[in-house]
């Protein structure tokens, strides 16, 4: 009996034993493989994968890139229920090797798709950046002009936002403030008399100025004439006027100047430069030569500080043709100090630029000199009957091509006619902001763009670049005037290189403006594709600042 029992017990056990292992084997023979992976490219052409389901690897040929990438066509095994992740969600995105997860119910596979010719991207610059190629001159001097407006610091957060400290301050270190001598303003009615309520708007933002300044250079004043009255025969009163109502008598306006530097003086402001005339207003070179050594003479003997004097001030630059010559052809040159002059929007041409060339290579002949733009523009061009475009985007070609100009000769100096403090509901104030900010400490640095250096030209890239320390800051115009019929063209993913072995340090910082209705721009952050060069998207009709630094 109990061997009877032994062997049905011995029976029951073979049972159970052989049962699981038909059940594993079973489980051994699930296939989790793919049997079709392929993809679409933007061409249009296919890359057909080749499955190895030993190795779990699959090889996708002819990829170059995979971004190109649109869609996948992929089958699988019966026994797989799930893939992980969905290739599709990788479209846009995908790398050289991704990883593809076959799920059943009992376990899983891992999959290996790689882009088995792939081609790294390789740009040919379109632009390059010389940070060793310096040239110009380092942009010192950043001035605010209230002879566009004395009440403009009247309230003394504008003054902190024009010479505070801090992040987004204006860098600004001095004023063009206005000599209020006409019959139109009668603030000098006659010799020894300043009525000092007519300046009493101004002394308040001299105040606030000082009160907010924190600058290492010191603080300077520039006096100028005030001028717009459309009475010419008012720019001087009675008494220091000649026959010729619009002339002044130069010993007379010297002494009107050194009233108004005494005036100011008793108020604890120090006139440090001073410009006879202003555009129209306009004495011959001998008379100018008389009224300089005038002033000077009279402001040494009272004790006060000799200004320095900013000339010629014309309007535009006149070149050979103007009288600027002729105060060297009367050996005249000493009497002036800086070469300061007005170049507007509408100057800045092939016909004008020779003219300030010519002017301030004169100005640099005999000694070093140093150059003003005393009253650089956005609102002088007259293209259209409609003056509220004059501010717009395009404008920006001849606006800031003005500074081109400026900084490519060689500039120490910038005062704004209405500079922006802060705000605006306009492009322009935003890129005058940007563009000085950056100009302020720095020095000009070769940069050739695929339509070269030269500026003046219409219906072209114009592009430069400066250096303060290790920053370097690039602008690009691409815009035209609405006038012409060219329409800019779109320059996608832009190759700019850096030469002379330097290196991007970090990323890139971009602001661009491309539309009149966001006046602040859009700014965002793009990162080197190479250590020493970057892509960059220049739209049609923009304006365009990066900024980056730089480390050997």
């Amino acid at each position: 009996m109990r061997k009877i029992y032994l062997l049905i017990i011995m029976i029951l056990l073979f049972v159970n034993c052989s049962k699981p292992e038909s059940d594993n084997e079973e489980i051994d023979n699930i296939e989790l493989n793919f049997t079709q992976f392929d993809v679409t490219l933007l061409s249009g052409e296919k890359s057909i994968g080749v499955i190895d389901n030993d190795t779990k690897m699959i090889s996708l040929p002819d990829v170059k890139d995979p971004l190109e990438i649109t869609s996948v066509t992929y089958k699988y095994s019966d026994d797989v229920s799930i893939i992980t992740p969905n290739p599709n969600t990788r479209i846009g995105q995908w790398s050289i090797t991704e990883k593809f997860r076959l799920h059943s119910s009992e376990g899983f596979e891992d999959y290996t798709v790689e882009i088995v010719d792939y081609e790294e991207a390789t740009y040919v610059n379109k632009a390059t950046i010389s940070p060793l190629e310096k040239f110009g001159r380092v942009t010192k001097h950043h001035m605010l002009d209230l002879n566009h407006n004395a009440g403009t610091l009247g309230n003394i957060s504008n003054a902190e936002l024009a010479f505070g400290q801090g992040e987004g301050q204006a860098k600004m270190n001095g004023l063009r403030v206005p000599l209020y001598c006409g019959d139109a303003y009668g603030g000098h009615p006659a010799e020894g008399e300043v009525v000092e309520s007519v300046y009493t708007t101004l002394l308040t933002s001299i105040e606030n100025a000082k009160a907010s300044y924190y600058g290492t250079e010191p603080f300077m004043i520039f006096l100028g004439l005030k001028v717009l009255t459309s009475d010419k025969a008012e720019y001087f009163p009675d008494w220091v006027t000649t026959e010729a109502p619009t002339v002044p008598n130069p010993i007379k306006y010297a002494q009107l100047i050194v009233d108004y530097v005494e005036f100011m003086h008793e108020h604890g402001h120090e006139v440090n430069y001073v410009a006879f005339d202003k555009e129209a207003a306009r004495m011959d070179v001998t008379d100018f030569t008389i009224a300089v050594d005038t002033l000077r003479a009279r402001t040494a003997r009272l004790g006060y500080v000799v200004p320095q004097i900013v000339a010629p001030e014309f309007y535009k630059p006149l070149g050979q043709a103007g009288s600027f010559d002729d105060l060297y052809n009367i050996n005249g040159q000493d009497s002036y100090d800086v070469f300061g002059n007005h170049y507007y929007l509408n100057h800045h041409n092939t016909t004008n630029h020779p003219d300030l060339k010519y002017e301030y290579e004169l100005a640099q002949s005999d000694k070093h000199r140093e150059a003003w733009a005393t009253e650089a523009h956005w609102d002088a061009l007259r293209c259209s009957a409609d003056h509220n475009k004059d501010r717009e985007i395009w404008t920006s070609e001849l606006a800031i091509g003005c500074m081109f100009d400026w900084t490519d000769l060689g500039l120490d100096l910038v005062s704004w006619w209405d500079y922006p403090l802060s705000g605006g509901n306009a492009p322009w104030n935003y890129i005058t902001r940007a563009y000085t900010e950056a100009l302020i400490g720095s020095q000009p640095i070769r940069m050739l763009d695929h339509d070269g250096e030269e500026v003046l030209s219409r219906e072209k890239l114009h592009s430069r670049a400066y250096i303060r320390g290790n920053e370097v800051n690039v602008f690009f115009i691409n815009t035209v005037s609405p006038c012409k019929t060219f329409i800019p063209p779109f320059y996608e993913e832009y190759p700019v290189g850096i030469l002379d072995g330097f290196k991007i340090d970090g990323n890139i910082t971009v602001t661009q403006w491309d539309d009149d209705d966001q006046p602040e721009g859009e700014s965002f952050v793009i990162k080197p594709i190479e250590e020493n060069q970057f892509l960059i998207d220049i739209t049609t009709g923009s304006f365009t600042h990066v900024s980056f630094k730089i480390t050997e």
